[in-house]
């Protein structure tokens, strides 16, 4: 049994790292969380540093990594910037991967290598206002109309439709079947006549907004169905190939944002003082920090053993959803007690603890609420 890294993926690891302690800057999130402006010029830089191209294989642009890669990446991304990971993984995996998993050959040659230079960016569309937990219940349908379809209905919480090129949407093509029959993704362009997109306020994360998009009788051609018109019907199946990358993916990226926590929480025990010497010499800070610090190393093996069996090949889906829930309530129960090791000082704008509370909350139903992922778990009991 080896738990190291090897070289490559230890060096792919320290290179992500080494592009955000540069161009991650501190203060950059803070900005974005104040101005909720999308950052145009950092996705252009983390497109050109070659972030966007780690899954892909290297005739698509991409540098032939897998999801552990991902993960890895992931993680270190999210200890600077909860907008930059979801800049990440949004096109990167909810998107790319399910045109290089599902897409046909033509749409893969198109579109990925655009995406790995950054000129292509996608959203995905699956949530509904009456369809959350239960993506079998949606209602947008589309409509043969000679040889295309008429797409319309309304999706809910889709993040990134505002500068996205392409909505990835799902939607029904034979209501007269069980759904799970019935379904067909699309290629939807952004700037389709009968589409609109617009932002929904939210807690945390504005910058990158999740969005609202009505598709009010959306005209796309059997081109535009993901894997070419051979798959009409067979959206349903492509979303099971591709659920559990969502769901690791954002466990890694709750890896990272509790460390960022925990070594934040340390520096501060450090060099706060009080009775004549810092926090930290206190017994009682020293089991805070140590219960966080604890948690945190749990969340990450989980994340990439689970990541490295599904790099392996392996049936992992009950190790995916059970680091999805451990890392996503874990998060906020380190969120918290970072809150608590700074004291008033936690509970102030001017610091970055307040902000790192309300992004975790996000994890609690990003990939699936936690009751969704216990309840996938225990089928395999």
């Amino acid at each position: 049994m080896d738990f190291e890294l090897d070289e490559r993926r230890t060096a792919l690891s320290d290179r992500v790292r080494d592009f955000c302690g540069t161009e991650l800057t501190p203060g950059l999130e803070a900005e974005l969380d104040r101005t909720g402006e999308f950052p145009h010029d950092l996705y252009r830089r983390m497109a050109d540093y070659g972030l966007f191209g780690i899954p892909f294989p290297e005739e698509y642009g991409g540098i032939g990594g897998d999801i552990l890669d991902v993960v890895l990446a992931a993680e270190q991304v999210s200890r600077y910037s909860n907008t930059a990971v979801n800049m990440f993984l949004v096109p990167v995996v909810f998107g790319g991967m399910m045109v290089y998993q599902c897409g046909d050959e033509a749409q893969k040659s198109d579109l990925l290598p655009r995406l790995v230079k950054g000129e292509v960016r996608f959203a995905f569309a699956l949530t509904e206002p009456g369809a959350g937990s239960d993506p079998r219940s949606i209602t947008t349908a589309a409509d043969r109309d000679g040889d295309g379809f008429v797409i319309t209905g309304t999706k809910y919480w889709t993040t990134g439709a505002t500068v996205a090129d392409y909505i990835i949407v799902v939607a029904l093509t034979d209501r007269d079947v069980d759904p799970g029959m019935g379904m067909t993704v699309f290629l939807v362009p952004r700037e389709s006549q009968g589409l609109t997109v617009t932002p929904i306020p939210k807690l945390a994360g504005g910058a990158y907004p999740s969005c609202e998009v009505v598709l009010d009788k959306v005209r796309v051609s059997e081109g535009d169905v993901v894997g070419g018109p051979g798959c009409v019907n067979g959206g349903w199946m492509q979303l099971l190939t591709t659920a559990d990358l969502e769901r690791i993916c954002v466990a890694a990226s709750c890896v990272g944002g509790a460390q960022a926590v925990l070594d934040m929480s340390v520096a501060f025990a450090k060099e706060r003082e009080q009775f004549g010497r810092p926090v930290f010499k206190f017994q009682a800070m020293q089991h805070r920090l140590a219960d966080m610090a604890t948690r945190v190393d749990a969340m990450r093996w989980m994340t990439v053993h689970a990541a490295w069996m599904k790099a392996a090949g392996k049936d992992c889906f009950k190790e995916i959803c059970m680091a999805k829930l451990f890392c996503s309530e874990s998060l906020g129960d380190v969120v918290r007690s970072g809150m608590q090791a700074m004291g008033g000082r936690g509970y102030a704008m001017e610091y970055d603890m307040q902000r790192f509370l309300r992004e975790s909350y996000l994890a609690f139903y990003a990939g699936g609420t936690a009751e969704i992922q216990r309840s996938v778990i225990a089928r395999f009991l």
